[in-house]
């Protein structure tokens, strides 16, 4: 939904404005004129992310949000939706890095003990190393550190800094009550709980994703597929925090919007109506089912095993239970695997596939 948003946004808005002077500064020209530089920035950072250049789009969503932000003010209306992309694209370039174990914007692969041994200039090793060196070489110990250490925080900052502009987004969008911005502030707060689940802080990311519930719910149709994605988003939460009850229920809430959902595109084919569009997301929407139906049997055995074991602490567990559960019988149930976040986000990507060719209300 936030792409189809995007690129409506981005597109010429028809409103005949006055002509200004390209060579003025940004904070110097007129409204008109950096409104529309910034709508060409975003729909030239769309591009690069259809395309999968993270870089790329991260690089010209900070150009439009620093172009924004200098005319109208960090939190105006205006900054929304740049401030949104750039945090998106952000979260992407940081799963990125996170993905490939290294310096994703220089591509290197991550090197084998032997090849730091030979090559340890820029190792952490080195500097561990260095410190038992003589004396005089403690300045240049200190330079390699502050430069490693600078290192780590550009690694750390694009998922602080994602965090950051798309709180600033959240707070422009839910200061206006219309639905359009109401559901820009969810999407957001969705983003929000991606970034504490790829950041390990689970509680936060529950909190984001049970306030983009809220207002999905209050705006959305009980068959949208965004509402399937956030209880899933949910569930996955609760396993992390081993809360298997609730998570079965909001796995059970996303399985009842999927089988809503096929039940009115069915409606639909048999009317004639969107045939070929309404098809296509049938068949991706049933590739989920299967998924989902096997997490909630893990997490549904998982909490029967964890209530049985309440019970036995409680009632006290008698000798032949107590003798089955250390020879592992009572626990032989390892457990489901759970998505990590990025193999989350990758659900997101199933979940939005259809809507960019149909999305009934």
């Amino acid at each position: 939904m936030s792409e189809e948003m995007s690129g409506a946004s981005s597109s010429g808005s028809g409103v005949d404005e006055k002509p200004c002077s390209s060579s003025a500064p940004a904070t110097d020209r007129c409204s008109g004129d950096v409104m529309e530089e910034a709508k060409k920035l975003i729909g030239k950072g769309n591009r690069h992310l259809v395309m999968g250049d993270i870089v790329a789009a991260v690089r010209v969503f900070q150009d439009a949000c620093g172009m924004l932000a200098a005319r109208y003010g960090d939190t105006a209306d205006e900054c929304g939706e740049a401030f949104f992309l750039c945090g998106k694209s952000l979260l992407e370039l940081a799963r990125l890095e996170s993905t490939v174990l290294g310096n994703a914007l220089v591509g290197v692969p991550e090197e084998s003990d032997d090849d730091d041994e030979e090559q340890p200039s820029n190792s952490n090793i080195e500097s561990a190393n260095d410190l038992d060196d003589e004396d005089d070489d403690d300045g240049e110990v200190d330079k390699n550190g502050d430069k490693e250490e600078e290192e780590e925080d550009d690694d750390v900052d694009n998922l602080q800094l994602a965090w950051e502009m798309l709180e600033v987004a959240k707070v422009i969008f839910k200061r206006k009550e219309n639905k359009e911005q109401q559901l820009m502030a969810a999407q957001t707060l969705l983003k929000l709980g991606e970034v504490g689940a790829e950041a390990g802080n689970y509680p936060q990311a529950l909190e984001d994703f049970q306030e983009c519930l809220a207002l999905q719910l209050k705006h959305l149709p009980p068959h949208s597929r965004l509402l399937a994605e956030t209880y899933y988003h949910v569930a996955a939460m609760h396993c992390y925090m081993d809360q298997y009850g609730q998570a079965v229920q909001h796995y059970n809430s996303s399985v009842k919007v999927i089988e809503t959902r096929l039940a009115m595109l069915q409606n639909l084919i048999a009317a004639a109506e969107s045939t070929e569009e309404a098809t296509t997301e049938m068949e991706e929407l049933k590739q989920l089912l299967p998924d989902i139906r096997e997490k909630i049997e893990d997490a549904e055995e998982i909490h029967k095993t964890d209530s049985a074991a309440i019970q036995q602490t409680l009632g006290g567990a008698s000798t032949s239970s107590a003798s089955r559960s250390e020879n592992g019988s009572s626990s032989a149930f390892a457990g489901p695997t759970i998505a990590e976040p990025n193999e989350i986000d990758g659900w997101s990507i199933i979940f939005y596939s259809g809507l960019r060719h149909f999305s009934p209300s």
